[in-house]
């Protein structure tokens, strides 16, 4: 899907050509429209960030989801935190526009975006509800409704989509299951949250290694481990080599899924 983006107000608010529409009719042409909008919270909000959804009507009919991403800047804090771990943050709505813009481009689905922009010092970026969906790693746990040979072609669809996405030169650097939206009943994964994304002409192997850490972590807690090798069978595949040869690569990526996973459970030993 090619996205067309019009900028508006000098440059300080771009929009998705094919919203132009409804959001002119409900008088959002301008970056603070969108910041001072209402909106209810869906997330726990934090300092720097807040998620709301909100819904816009065309004409008479029905009110149309969408859910936005308002940025305020990072604390002294967080940038200092960020550079002495030598962390590839970002924090700005603008960033999260062009990912997801590149996402759709490289056919790798993912939310569509409507409108980003930069009001002030803040930023935000909005994008259309999806419907019809379960997060993946819901779908595939104990008692889902899919069958066998379903859940083997949702975990094969999985890994070969971060492979794409590793091969086009984006990390996700939150590649868990629950980042993965399943659209029904196509079976089709789309990824969402891509804030954080690294875009990289030849991406770097620490940040492939990283995303592929959290997902065998994350996939650990709902597939058993014939399933894993699926997943892995399906990513080394689609990337063209079996990153189980690469015995240092491979023990790496299994020290940090290894390190994740004993955080998991300490942490939820001691919110027992």
């Amino acid at each position: 899907m090619k996205i067309r983006g019009k900028f508006l107000e000098d440059g300080s608010l771009v929009i998705n050509e094919d919203f132009l529409g409804i959001l002119e009719e409900n008088g959002l042409l301008s970056p603070f429209s969108f910041w001072d909008m209402d909106d209810e919270p869906v997330k726990a909000e934090v300092p720097e960030r807040r998620t709301g959804r909100f819904f816009l009507k065309r004409g008479q009919g029905e009110g149309v989801e969408f859910f936005i991403k308002k940025y305020r800047p990072l604390s002294l804090s967080s940038r200092l935190k960020g550079l002495f771990s030598l962390k590839w943050e970002h924090h700005d709505g603008l960033h999260e526009w062009r990912a997801l813009v590149l996402f759709h481009k490289n056919m790798l689905p993912t939310l569509i975006p409507v409108a980003a922009g930069r009001a002030g010092r803040n930023t935000f970026c909005v994008t259309l509800g999806l419907k019809n969906y379960e997060r993946a790693s819901r779908l595939l746990d104990e008692g889902s409704r899919l069958s066998p040979s379903e859940r083997l072609s949702l975990i094969e669809k999985i890994g070969a989509y971060a492979a794409r996405m590793h091969k086009k030169g984006f990390a996700h650097q939150d590649l868990y299951l629950l980042h993965f939206f399943v659209k029904l009943p196509d079976m089709v994964p789309f990824l969402i949250d891509l804030q954080r994304v690294v875009i990289q002409k030849n991406l770097r192997r620490r940040w492939a290694m990283k995303d592929i850490a959290q997902l065998l972590f994350s996939s650990r807690l709902v597939l058993s481990e014939e399933e894993i090798v699926h997943l892995l069978d399906s990513y080394c595949g689609e990337i063209g080599f079996d990153i189980r040869k690469d015995r240092r690569l491979f023990r790496d990526i299994e020290k940090k899924a290894t390190w994740m996973m004993k955080r998991h459970l300490r942490r939820n030993k001691d919110s027992v």
